[in-house]
């Protein structure tokens, strides 16, 4: 149901298993990870001025499709974890072009009206002390955003949401931190000990109980924002920068130093010149082609190899790499960048108030 792309971070289940979630490199005649390649040489491949003060790629990719839409669950802010010793996870989403499911919108949030007059937690606290509610008792207190391909969203950590049902492509902080609010989606049961996974004992101490710590986690103004989708909507937006004739590479994650990501469409016989500032992951969707006279197929992946995902070290980012499309359908190629490759700065900004 999910696939994660060049990850470093191991992902937490009921049931353990070390290298769940952790990437590996495809190297003849090695078996190695990417958190094990780092740590053997990290400035080869993060760059030296770059690895001076980061030490890992910093960000977590995946396309996920679950058929159903997500549980409402937030991602904890980094205030809260921080005695855990754990990392907050903002995210953003972009909806693929594929089939949407039968519920392609999101449910992001809470009405405003709720948060205004201080109702948050008489409306929320009896239905987690319960946890025997369904779930369109949950998330009637949301509102709908539809899920549009090519489009998505920005979500800070600490808002509410419960994701659609379309082909999701996301990009997040290296983290898998959470806390579920609804007891059951598409009836299927969820164990109330994701309510509490990353709530920390010193916050159940402080709020009588693991119900109120979890609810006091959610980010109620944010959740509440009256312009919710103007600020964190996304779209592709151009980059100029590169544009190279009729060839021009797209923003899909953009207006944070947290992450950053592009897309790049070349028809048939369209070659283009890639630079970048720093150490990146390459998907390929859909298409066949080169990069770097390396052959790539798009969705093409296997357990023993994989055509649609290159790691672009930092050194080969800068000097530059052709990409061509070499075949008879369009190109669709995907780049994602860690944290402070790109910053605010760098990209567009988020959201409609800039246009």
């Amino acid at each position: 149901m999910e696939r994660w792309f060049c990850s470093e971070t191991h992902a937490v289940n009921t049931i353990d298993i070390p290298t769940e979630g952790i990437s590996f490199l495809e190297i003849p005649g090695e078996d190695i990870t990417i958190p094990e390649a780092l740590k053997e040489c990290r400035m080869e491949i993060l760059g030296e001025e770059y690895g001076k003060t980061h030490d890992c790629l910093g960000r977590l990719v995946k396309i996920y499709d679950f058929k159903t839409r997500l549980f409402l669950h937030i991602h904890q802010k980094q205030e809260d974890l921080n005695s855990q010793g754990k990392v907050s996870k903002d995210e953003a989403y972009h909806y693929l072009d594929a089939p949407l499911g039968d519920h392609p919108e999101s449910f992001f949030g809470v009405h405003r009206y709720i948060v205004e007059k201080g109702l948050q937690y008489k409306t929320y606290l009896p239905l987690l002390q319960a946890w025997d509610c369904k779930e369109e008792e949950l998330l009637r207190y949301s509102f709908a955003l539809q899920n549009v391909p090519g489009e998505g969203f920005y979500l800070d950590s600490g808002i509410l949401h419960a994701p659609g049902t379309a082909l999701t492509m996301e990009i997040q902080e290296p983290s898998d931190v959470g806390a579920i609010y609804q007891p059951n989606v598409n009836g299927y049961p969820i164990n109330k000990k994701m309510l509490g996974k990353d709530v920390a004992p010193e916050a159940v101490e402080k709020y009588g109980s693991v119900e109120m710590a979890a609810l006091h986690q959610i980010d109620w103004e944010a959740s509440a924002d009256p312009d919710f989708f103007e600020k964190r909507h996304l779209y592709p937006k151009p980059c100029e920068q590169t544009r190279q004739g009729t060839v021009c590479e797209e923003w899909i994650y953009y207006g944070t130093p947290k992450f950053s990501g592009k897309r790049l469409i070349l028809h048939p016989g369209e070659k283009f010149f890639s630079k970048e500032a720093g150490v990146h992951n390459i998907f390929v969707w859909h298409g066949t082609g080169l990069v770097n006279r390396k052959r790539v197929t798009g969705a093409k992946c296997d357990l023993h190899s994989c055509e649609d995902e290159l790691l672009v070290v930092c050194k080969k980012a800068q000097e530059g790499y052709w990409i061509e499309n070499d075949g008879d359908t369009d190109l669709y190629l995907y780049k994602y960048f860690g944290r402070d490759i790109y910053t605010d700065m760098d990209t567009p900004a988020m959201g409609h108030s800039a246009d």
